[in-house]
Formats: C-alpha cells, sequence, structure tokens
C-alpha cells in the first residue's frame, strides 16, 4: 500500500537537527542534477572540449560528502517529514527505490546517487580518453604519411639531381655541335664566298658587253662593278688558288671595260649637251645641265671613288670626262659671255656702271659655274675647275683691261679703281678656305689684276693731271682780274654779299688739287695717295709763288702796295693750298 505524501509527513516525522542536513543534501542533489543535465546537452557536440567537471577524490566532492556524512551522523532518528518527492523525482536524484525509512535506507540510496555520480564522471574521463586515442591514432597516422611524404620527397630529389647531371651533359654536347655547327657554316660561307666569286664572272662579262648605248643606265650596273672589286680583291688575296691569275685578269678587263663605258657615256651626255648650247638661255641652259647631272652624278661618283687608285685606268678617265665637260662648258659661255658683256656696255653710258654689272655677272657666272661641277662631281674644288673659270675670267678680262687702258680721265678712272675694291677679295679669306671662295678664287685673282691696272692708270693719268692741269696752269686775263678784285676785298676787310663770285673765287690749281685729292682719296694705296698727294700740292705751290704772283703784281703795276697785295695773294693762295691737300677738308665739286 502506497504512502501518501501528506500521510510520510504525519507517520515519519524529521526531528529538527536532521532539516539542516537533509536541505544540505537536497540543495547537492540539486546541483548535481543540474550539471549532468548540461554535461549530457554538450556531450554530443563538444565531446573534445568537454573537461571533466568531478573527479575522483575531488577536494570539492570529498568535503561536502564529508560534511554530508558528519550531518548524517549526528542526526539520531530519521526525520518524520521527509518529502516524498526526494525518491521519486529526478530533480532531487530519484532513484524509484522505495521511501527512505531508516538511516541505513539513507546511506544505501546516497551510496547509489554517489555511485551514479561517479559513474558518470568516470564516463566523461573515459569518453575524453577515448576521443585522445583516437587523435593519438590520427596522429600516428599522419606521422606515418608524413614518412612516406619525405620518402617520396627525397626520391624525387634524387631524380631531379640525375636529371639535373644529365641535362648538364646534354648541354656541353649541345654546345660543343653548335660550335662546330658554326665553323661548319663559316666554313660552308668561305666556300659559297668563292664559289659566288668565280660564278659572278659570266653574268658580269655579259653585262659589260652587251651591245648598246644604255648599259651604264641599267640598275646592276654599279653593283655589277662592285662585284667584279670585290672579287679582284679576293683573288688578290687568295693568289695561290688555282687560275688564280687568270680570273685577276678577267676581273680587272671588267672594270676596266665598266670605267671605260662611263666615260663614254658621259661624253656622249656632254656632246648632246653641247650641241643646244647656242639656242637656250642663261636659265634654260643651267636647268638642263642640272637634269642632266642628276642622271650623271651616280656613275660620276662612282669614277670618282676610284679616281685615286693609281693601278686602274680611274684617273685617266676622270680626267677624260672633266675635260668633256670643261669643254661643252667653255662652248657655250665663250658665246654666252661676251654677248651678254655686249649687251650691258649698250645698256649704260656710265662706265663705271658697265664696270660693275660686269663684274656682277662674270661673279655670278663663276659661282654658276661651281655649283654646276659639284652637282656633277660632287665638289667645287679642283684644279680643272681653276682652270675652266680662269678661261671664262679671261673674256672678262680681255674686254675690261683696254677700256681702263685708253681711259685718260681721273674721275672715271677713280670710279672703276672704285668699283674694282667693291668686288675685292674680302679681307681674311684666304684662297680656297671655303668652297664659296674656291668658287670665286678665279674671279677675285682676275679682279685683283684689273685693279692693279686701273690704280697703275690712275696713278699715272694722276701725275699727268698735276703737270698739266696744276703745274701748266697759266692765269688768264679774267683770271687775274678776280684775284686782284679778290685780294684787294681781303685787304680793305669788306666781304661784300655773300652772293658776289668774287667772295667765293678760288685759285685755279687749289681748285684742282682740292678735286684730285677728293677723286683718288681711297682708290689707290695710302702710300702712292700720299705721293700723288704731296706732289700736286708741291706744284700748286710752285704755281702760285712764281706765276700766280708774278701775274698779280704785273696785274697792279703802279700801285703803291702791289708787292703787299702780291704777299697776301701767296699767303692766303698757299694756305687754301694746304688745306685742300687734306681729304678731310675737301669736297666733291668738280672745276671748270
Amino acid at each position: 500500500m502506497s504512502v501518501q505524501y501528506e500521510e510520510w509527513e504525519q507517520r515519519f516525522v524529521v526531528p529538527e537537527t536532521m532539516r539542516t542536513g537533509l536541505a544540505q543534501l537536497q540543495e547537492a542533489s540539486l546541483e548535481v542534477a543540474a550539471q549532468m543535465r548540461v554535461a549530457n546537452s554538450q556531450r554530443g557536440s563538444e565531446i573534445a572540449r568537454v573537461k571533466p567537471q568531478m573527479h575522483f577524490g575531488s577536494p570539492k566532492l570529498s568535503a561536502r560528502r564529508n560534511a554530508s556524512l558528519l550531518t548524517l551522523a549526528r542526526a539520531a532518528s530519521p526525520s518524520p517529514r521527509v518529502d516524498a518527492r526526494v525518491d521519486t523525482d529526478p530533480a532531487y536524484g530519484g532513484t524509484g527505490m522505495a521511501a527512505i525509512e531508516t538511516t541505513a535506507q539513507f546511506l544505501e540510496w546516497y551510496s547509489q546517487v554517489e555511485g551514479r555520480l561517479a559513474a558518470e564522471q568516470d564516463a566523461e574521463s573515459h569518453a575524453f580518453a577515448s576521443h585522445m586515442r583516437r587523435r593519438l591514432d590520427e596522429c600516428a597516422r599522419m606521422e606515418a604519411t608524413l614518412g612516406s611524404v619525405e620518402a617520396a620527397l627525397d626520391t624525387l630529389h634524387m631524380d631531379f639531381g640525375r636529371v639535373g647531371e644529365r641535362t648538364g651533359g646534354v648541354r656541353t654536347s649541345c654546345g660543343v655541335l653548335q660550335t662546330r655547327q658554326g665553323r661548319l657554316e663559316q666554313m660552308a660561307g668561305q666556300i659559297n664566298e668563292r664559289l659566288d666569286v668565280y660564278g659572278s664572272l659570266g653574268p658580269i662579262m655579259q653585262l659589260f658587253n652587251a651591245p648598246g648605248d644604255s648599259v651604264c643606265t641599267d640598275p646592276e650596273f654599279l653593283p655589277s662593278l662592285e662585284r667584279a672589286e670585290r672579287a679582284l680583291e679576293f683573288i688578290e688575296a687568295h693568289a695561290d688558288a688555282r687560275d688564280s691569275e687568270l680570273y685577276a685578269m678577267r676581273f680587272a678587263q671588267c672594270r676596266s671595260r665598266a670605267l671605260t663605258l662611263i666615260k663614254m657615256h658621259a661624253q656622249r651626255e656632254f656632246r648632246r649637251l653641247g650641241a643646244q648650247t647656242n639656242a637656250n638661255t642663261a636659265s634654260a641652259e643651267h636647268v638642263r645641265v642640272r637634269a642632266a647631272a642628276t642622271r650623271l652624278r651616280p656613275l660620276l661618283e662612282a669614277l670618282q671613288q676610284r679616281g685615286t687608285d693609281i693601278h686602274t685606268n680611274a684617273p685617266q678617265v676622270l680626267a677624260d670626262v672633266e675635260a668633256s665637260y670643261f669643254q661643252m662648258r667653255r662652248v657655250w659661255l665663250h658665246a654666252h659671255v661676251p654677248r651678254a658683256l655686249q649687251l650691258i656696255e649698250h645698256e649704260h653710258t656710265d662706265r663705271a656702271a658697265v664696270l660693275r654689272d660686269w663684274c656682277a655677272f662674270v661673279m655670278g657666272v663663276c659661282a654658276d659655274e661651281g655649283r654646276l661641277y659639284a652637282e656633277f662631281f660632287g665638289t667645287s674644288t679642283g684644279t680643272g675647275l681653276k682652270a675652266h673659270e680662269d678661261a671664262v675670267m679671261k673674256v672678262f678680262y680681255e674686254l675690261a683691261r683696254p677700256r681702263i687702258i685708253r681711259e685718260a680721265q681721273v674721275d672715271v678712272l677713280a670710279a672703276l679703281s672704285l668699283t674694282l675694291l667693291a668686288y675685292q677679295q674680302p679681307q681674311g679669306d684666304e684662297p680656297g678656305e671655303s668652297d664659296e671662295s674656291s668658287e670665286l678664287d678665279a674671279f677675285y685673282a682676275v679682279v685683283g689684276a684689273v685693279l692693279e691696272d686701273a690704280q697703275q692708270r690712275l696713278a699715272f693719268r694722276a701725275q699727268a693731271f698735276v703737270r698739266g692741269e696744276i703745274g701748266g696752269y697759266r692765269m688768264s686775263a679774267d683770271d687775274a682780274a678776280a684775284a686782284v678784285q679778290w685780294i684787294r676785298s681781303l685787304d680793305q676787310g669788306d666781304q661784300g654779299d655773300q652772293g658776289d663770285p668774287v667772295d667765293h673765287w678760288e685759285y685755279p690749281p687749289v681748285q684742282r688739287l682740292r678735286w684730285l685729292v677728293t677723286h683718288i682719296s681711297g682708290c689707290v694705296d695710302t702710300e702712292v695717295q700720299r705721293g700723288l698727294t704731296d706732289e700736286a700740292l708741291a706744284a700748286c705751290k710752285q704755281s702760285i709763288a712764281t706765276h700766280g704772283a708774278r701775274t698779280v703784281r704785273d696785274c697792279m703795276r703802279g700801285d703803291s702796295d702791289a708787292e703787299q697785295l702780291a704777299h697776301l695773294f701767296v699767303t692766303c693762295t698757299i694756305t687754301a693750298a694746304d688745306q685742300a691737300a687734306e681729304p678731310d677738308q675737301t669736297s666733291l665739286s668738280d672745276y671748270n
């Protein structure tokens, strides 16, 4: 018969002395039950992290158990008020056993609870140990796997070492093979070069011996000439080869043939240009010759590159080509230059203007000839060009010099000298210093010669002027009367009207001295100019002291102051002559 909870309270009254122990026991049971529930909920998912909460012989559990035992031992009798839920409710550690009535039953129940707690703690420890054993097994397997991997790596390392050694051997063998291949290719190239040298003779001879006048215009002409020269150099470097002398002779013949073809082609072109010179103007001729230079320039350049080789006929061929060129130009210039100079002379009446335009024209001709020569031969220097320009300037010299020699007027000779000085070679430029200077060397040389003739002619005519116009002056009656009137006005101190000619009267030799010094200034050398000036001044003073003073004295014969006025005339006129001899004090006014 089951006992109800109320009847249990009535029948089994718990003494007050046991209530405190029972209350502590209930609290401990509740704590244990809560720990078990938490452990059961976390055991499935985090068993690896679960640590045992209680261990056998735990100081906390033993102290609690000892305290409970001491409390139970002090209880002398069972309490009649034990709650029936302690036996049945799992929250109180219920075991499903019968109700606790005695101390022995309680102790038995307590031992069962303690056993279950220990078993649960052992289960957690066993689970953790099992987990650690599994981890240990896994570590062992991983260690075994790592060992096998390490062994495989060692095997791979040894295999790679053997492969590296074999690769090094293959590379060494390849290097040896490549060296051998390079030597073989070099030998093959040398063999091909020799074969090409001997094999090129036929096509070269066929091209150079082809009929017609257009061989030099063939695109393969100049390359064939270069191949023939390279072949000749190769054969001369390998003179011990079989039939080397025969091949050298044939290639030399090919080179001579090519140079001769260039000369013949250039001479034909020059003859064609020279055949139409008379029908062309200067500009049209210039354009036509430049067009021919564009066609002949590559051939003449090839000829010039070989013009210094004395072992070939290139120097003679180049000289013949230049001679043909200059002959063509001379044919046109000898007809054009005199005609142009005559046209210029007909355009002007001033002889200085004619000479100025002549100089400008021949200077342009020399510059054009230098540029045309450079168009053909690549340079504007050379003895041939200098001789050619000398021939051109000879035409100018033969026309200019006779006109200068026949000229008798001092002022015209002075103007001609100034014109030639303007075209003289600039100071500081030496012949041949630059291309432009070398083009005009012949022009400057001829201009210098003509200038020298003009200055000599000017000095000669100036001396004749001094002797005839200054030293040989004879005062006329009108001049004597004007001189007397001028001297009397000076003596009386009466300047009169400034427009009166008497006030500006000047002794004619002084006037002519002033005019001569003005015109020869800067036209001749300084020493020559000083000599001419001194000679003219001396002649003027001689004329004043002798003829002028005597004429004035004769005109004033019978006057008491005739000697005084004659002396005043000589003094004033000599002073005017000294001033006229200074170039800075002169003017360009003409004398009557």
